[in-house]
C-alpha cells in the first residue's frame, strides 16, 4: 500500500501554497536527511512508516501530551520524509485524519536544525519537552510553522518579542491570584493556536507550569496539559 503521495500530502497541508515534495530512496536524500530516518523514506508501507516515526518519540514526552499520543496510534495516516520550500532542511510529515474525517499535517523539522544556542528560557520547558526538540524534531507545528506542537527553538522568542514590542514588560490584565503575571518579556513564546492564542513558559513560574493566552484571558496550567491542548486543536 502506498499511502499519502504528493498530491494527497499538497491537498492535506493546503496552508502550504508552495509545492511539496515526497522524498524518494536515494544516496542524496541519505546525505539531506538523520540516518534514524533512512527507514522511514525507504519502507513501502505506510504502516511501517508510521511504527518507524513513532518509535523515535520519547515515552516521557508522549506522557505530557496524552490525548494527542493516543491520536499518534489511532489518528495517524501516514508519516513522509518530505521538503517544503519555506524550510532549508527535509521534514517529517505526520498526516492524521481529524473527527470530521479531514486529513491534517504536521511538519517534524530535522533535529540537526536546532541552532548553536538554545533561545531564551528555554530551560522553563519541562525536561522531555526540551529533549523532544534537540533529539526528535526540533520543532513540530501545522498551519504555519509556528501553530499546535512545538516552534522551531531557532525561533523561538519572548512573548513581548512576538507581539512586536521587545523593549515593553507590560503587566497585562491578569485574575490569577496564585501567580504573578512574569511579564511579557519573561514569557517563552511556544506555540500559538491562531491569531488569539499563545502558550508560553516563564522562569518566574513553578517547574512545569505553562500560561495560555486565548484572547483576552490568561491561564496558568499544567504545562503538558496546555500543550495537549493546543496540540489537538486541529483535530
Amino acid at each position: 500500500m502506498a499511502g499519502i503521495d504528493e498530491a494527497a500530502l499538497a491537498a492535506a497541508a493546503s496552508w502550504d501554497t508552495k509545492p511539496i515534495s515526497i522524498l524518494t530512496p536515494s544516496a542524496q536524500t541519505r546525505t539531506a536527511v538523520p540516518e534514524s530516518w533512512w527507514p522511514v523514506v525507504e519502507a513501502a508501507d505506510p504502516d511501517e512508516r508510521k511504527r518507524i516515526a513513532v518509535q523515535r518519540w520519547d515515552a516521557e514526552f508522549l506522557d505530557l501530551i496524552p490525548r494527542f499520543a493516543d491520536a499518534l496510534h489511532s489518528q495517524l495516516v501516514d508519516v513522509r520524509a518530505a521538503k517544503h520550500d519555506w524550510l532549508d532542511a527535509p521534514s517529517l510529515d505526520y498526516v492524521l485524519r481529524t473527527e470530521e474525517g479531514e486529513l491534517a499535517v504536521w511538519v517534524g523539522e530535522d533535529p540537526r536544525t536546532f541552532g548553536a544556542t538554545a533561545p531564551p528560557y528555554f530551560e522553563s520547558l519541562p525536561e522531555p519537552a526540551r529533549e523532544f526538540l534537540r533529539q526528535t524534531h526540533a520543532g513540530f507545528t501545522t498551519w504555519d510553522g509556528e501553530s499546535c506542537g512545538l516552534i522551531a527553538p531557532r525561533h523561538m522568542t519572548t512573548l513581548a518579542a512576538r507581539w512586536g514590542d521587545p523593549d515593553s514588560n507590560d503587566i497585562l490584565e491578569w485574575e490569577e491570584d496564585d501567580y504573578v503575571f512574569p511579564g511579557t518579556q519573561r514569557l517563552l513564546f511556544v506555540t500559538e493556536g491562531g491569531s488569539d492564542a499563545s502558550l508560553c513558559t516563564s522562569p518566574d513560574l513553578p517547574a512545569g507550569l505553562a500560561i495560555t493566552y486565548f484572547e483576552p484571558d490568561f491561564e496558568v496550567k499544567p504545562f503538558g496539559e496546555a500543550l495537549d491542548q493546543f496540540m489537538n486543536l486541529p483535530l
